[in-house]
């Protein structure tokens, strides 16, 4: 089935993509909330930071496992009633996170969390290109790409306050209560079309083989893996990083939720960009060797640069890189059911590379005196994005070519 004749064209599908951002901020925001307050979770459960920072991982735990049976699961149940089972899991995630103070329950109640993060950006891209032609999709993706900025941003400045205010657990409780609201109003103003999403456009069934028949898409998805490590080796560290500077835990929070701050409207700009030029590629080489430079510079920098690092940070990988490849995917699939099933591959691998992140990361940043070693790290992963998308933009130009032939 072509996208054409399952494509929805009603004056509303600007307000079901709201609802839809709106979902995905929130799933962002429960994986972000404890990073701004990491060592008072850590004094709150009893456990030393390194643990602690699992409880950033195991957000992920779900994304990995179930990225890709839970795109068949999409295929087969439809969008918005994934959607609405992802908004329950975190709600319930919440709740049981909020009742416990025992490091083991609240590990638990982060794998429940992340489901709904396991599936939040294949059920964001199919709902998009489901609801929205080409030049409008990549607009729109530009924007759903904002989610993960917008949560920064909100995290990083609202868990101190909230701590503050009213105390810890809040940051569960706020959570668990947003996403019941958020349920409603997927359940009541989002709509998507009910067709047959595990079959192509000849109607034979698609199956998890087909998707690595697609080269191209794999290099890409392999990309994902990369470029999820350095997003989240930013995202999660920073306040870690400022703090080796010697800057207080507000103001860490403040440089580092900037990255949310300018990652909004360079996500939106960038997805512009697509729309106007076509070439997701080439945007998301550039953006790549941005990863490059930043991550090398992690360990040398001062007072005048602090701003520039962050803002440049929202800039290349969550902007340029990240926005860029959730375009390149869905064209680079002949079928909407072979989108949902390489979305899910590259989740996986995405997931894959947050899990890793922020433990590795910080790890290394603990056991030595500098941070030379977190930054080589990513600059190696950095480089890797950037062969990965070269080689697949190669081999997109190839097959094109032998298409038109």
């Amino acid at each position: 089935m072509s996208w054409e004749m399952i494509r929805l064209n009603k004056p509303n599908n600007w307000l079901m993509f709201a609802v839809l951002l709106l979902c995905a901020i929130l799933v962002g925001v429960s994986q972000l909330k404890i990073a701004a307050v990491l060592p008072d979770v850590a004094a709150l459960l009893n456990v030393d930071m390194t643990k602690a920072a699992l409880l950033m991982s195991l957000f992920t735990v779900a994304g990995i496992v179930l990225s890709i049976p839970g795109a068949a699961f999409m295929n087969r149940f439809g969008a918005k009633n994934t959607l609405m089972l992802l908004m329950l899991t975190l709600a319930l995630g919440n709740f049981i996170g909020a009742l416990t103070e025992s490091f083991p329950v609240m590990m638990f109640s982060r794998v429940i969390e992340g489901i709904s993060y396991a599936l939040i950006i294949t059920v964001g891209i199919a709902l998009i290109n489901i609801w929205f032609t080409e030049s409008s999709a990549a607009l729109a993706t530009g924007f759903f790409n904002i989610f993960a900025a917008a949560a920064n941003f909100v995290s990083m400045n609202a868990s101190l306050v909230i701590r503050d205010q009213i105390g810890i657990k809040a940051l569960w409780w706020i959570t668990a209560a947003s996403a019941v609201v958020c349920f409603l109003l997927v359940l009541i103003l989002v709509h998507a079309p009910k067709f047959d999403a595990g079959s192509d456009d000849s109607g034979k069934r698609v199956k998890l083989g087909d998707a690595f028949k697609n080269p191209a898409a794999m290099t890409v998805c392999v990309l994902h893996l990369c470029l999820a490590f350095i997003l989240f080796g930013f995202i999660t560290c920073y306040p870690q990083l400022f703090a080796f500077y010697g800057l207080d835990q507000a103001t860490s929070n403040f440089f580092s939720s900037l990255n949310g701050l300018f990652g909004m409207p360079v996500c939106i700009i960038c997805g512009m960009i697509v729309a106007k030029t076509g070439k997701p590629f080439v945007i998301a080489i550039i953006g790549a060797i941005g990863c490059i430079l930043l991550s090398f510079t992690m360990p040398y920098l001062g007072p005048e640069t602090y701003v520039a690092h962050v803002i440049a940070s929202a800039i290349f990988p969550g902007g340029l890189v990240m926005t860029s490849v959730f375009i390149i995917v869905p064209r680079l699939c002949k079928s909407p059911a072979l989108v949902g099933i390489t979305m899910g591959i590259l989740n996986t691998l995405y997931y894959i590379g947050v899990f890793a992140s922020t433990p590795l990361i910080t790890a290394l940043s603990q056991e030595n005196t500098t941070w030379q070693a977190p930054s080589l790290l990513m600059t190696a992963a950095s480089a890797v994005v950037l062969i990965c998308a070269a080689t697949a933009s190669l081999m997109n130009r190839k097959q094109t070519a032998n298409s038109a032939s």
